[in-house]
């Protein structure tokens, strides 16, 4: 690690190491947004619910394969922070190829599983026979391409490991335009619909992935990957794995959870379906940039961690609250204000329009508790808290989630379902503080 970044760890001023690293890496989660934002916003111009249902109820696939990349994005990225922090360049070296190399391997498996299984996973998230046919060319063609998207998602992860925010940025930003402007082309102009929204995403993240892998070209990284490093080594797998099924097994139970929503959701509409999957894309715009200061803190925290500065590590878990917190309050002033205005970017519908507004309303509660739970679960995860990340990963979107959708929903109906999201959140907080209070104050008097 280069002089700068090494005083940046070890020295700077927290709140000027916390923006230096989280800035580059909020950018990035906004421009991350947008590219989530990107195909719906594009099917929706088609006013057409049935469509948006369609793309909807797809997504918890493609978060499948965010799962299984961030086993080893997340999961070598916190090992690599760690590696620097202790001086250990070769094994973060080593950390690096061997995750980017089993990442490519287990995408392989899931096109040609994923591909097989595609028609009873669209059947098991929700789609309607309306909505079906939609679901099944957009997620096929995602399927495929797995390799792609999985690799942009890994590479992306274990550059913000090694202090890169900014490179990971520049990749999100370049790849999302390319989104962006072929969204319009394939889905007006050449006409193929939600299969050219498809088109488009897989072609974005190609990009993504050639600028990610251009930043190990220039010779700046302490951890440019090669076949050499490649190894089998178990005790690489031990900590990849220590951290990173922990957050797969959040991705999964958030896929498995935003399914079942869905699947309740379609008991009563497509237009349901359509405007809780358009409320949550728009959740996520507050959502994702938690999660950037979050990521963003992540190797700070590792690197403090691994060298045992733990004033530094505090410090920086307090201030990142706090940041958060203060973000916080301006996405509930925007879900109060705006609800309905920010549904009709997306789509016209009336009917989805008034469902929309009412499901934001209800996620204004969660504003806050997903703002303070980024930051204690990657905080977790940076420190390698196996255990209590695996307990907080499957609460959110699992152990609470799930029953909280099943409960509600049969007691009040579709408002009930949609406050489910904002009780999961509260409960997984008052979990994962526990386990951060305990890591904070095992620390105090050890520097």
């Amino acid at each position: 690690m280069d002089k700068s970044k090494l005083q940046l760890m070890e020295s700077a001023p927290i709140y000027t190491a916390i923006l230096k690293l989280a800035v580059p890496t909020v950018l990035s989660m906004v421009v991350q947004v947008l590219y989530n934002l990107t195909d719906t916003f594009f099917i929706g111009q088609l006013n057409d619910p049935i469509q948006v249902a369609g793309v909807t109820v797809a997504l918890p696939i493609t978060m499948m394969q965010m799962a299984l990349a961030g086993i080893f994005g997340n999961g070598g990225g916190s090992y690599v922070s760690r590696l620097l922090g202790a001086k250990r360049l070769e094994e973060a070296r080593s950390t690096v190829s061997t995750s980017l190399a089993t990442s490519f391997m287990i995408s392989i498996l899931v096109a040609v599983v994923g591909t097989i299984l595609a028609p009873q996973l669209i059947s098991l998230s929700g789609a309607s026979s309306a909505s079906y046919k939609y679901a099944l060319h957009y997620v096929q063609i995602l399927l495929i391409c797995s390799p792609i998207p999985m690799l942009n998602f890994a590479l992306s992860q274990l550059l913000r490991s090694e202090g890169a925010a900014k490179a990971a940025m520049n990749g999100m930003i370049v790849g999302t335009i390319v989104n962006i402007v072929l969204d319009p082309l394939f889905i007006f102009v050449f006409k193929m619909g939600v299969s050219g929204a498809a088109v488009a995403t897989v072609l974005g993240n190609a990009v993504g992935v050639l600028m990610y892998l251009m930043h190990y070209t220039k010779g700046i990284s302490p951890v440019r990957p090669a076949i050499r490093y490649i190894s089998l080594k178990k005790d690489i797998y031990l900590e990849i794995f220590k951290i990173g099924i922990p957050s797969s097994v959040s991705q999964i139970t958030m896929s498995l959870g935003s399914s079942f929503a869905y699947k309740l959701a379609s008991s009563y509409s497509d237009n349901a379906v359509a405007a809780m999957g358009v409320s949550m894309r728009i959740f996520s715009i507050p959502t994702f940039v938690f999660l950037g200061v979050a990521i963003g803190i992540q190797a700070l925290v590792g690197y403090n961690y691994g060298a045992r500065l733990f004033h530094r590590m505090r410090e920086t878990i307090y201030k990142a609250l706090l940041i958060n917190l203060s973000l916080s309050a301006l996405g509930i002033l925007l879900f109060t204000l705006f609800p309905g205005a920010l549904i009709r970017i997306f789509i016209s519908d009336a009917e989805v329009v008034s469902l929309g507004t009412m499901i934001l309303r209800s996620y204004i509660w969660a504003i806050p508790f997903a703002a303070t739970g980024m930051i204690l679960m990657m905080t977790l995860q940076a420190t390698g808290k196996s255990f209590p990340s695996l307990i907080v990963a499957l609460s959110r979107q699992g152990i609470v989630f799930i029953p909280a959708l099943i409960i509600l929903n049969s007691l009040f109906g579709f408002k009930g379902l949609v406050f489910a999201l904002p009780v999961a959140d509260a409960v997984t907080v008052a979990i994962s503080s526990s386990f951060v209070a305990a890591l904070i104050t095992k620390t105090k008097g050890r520097y």
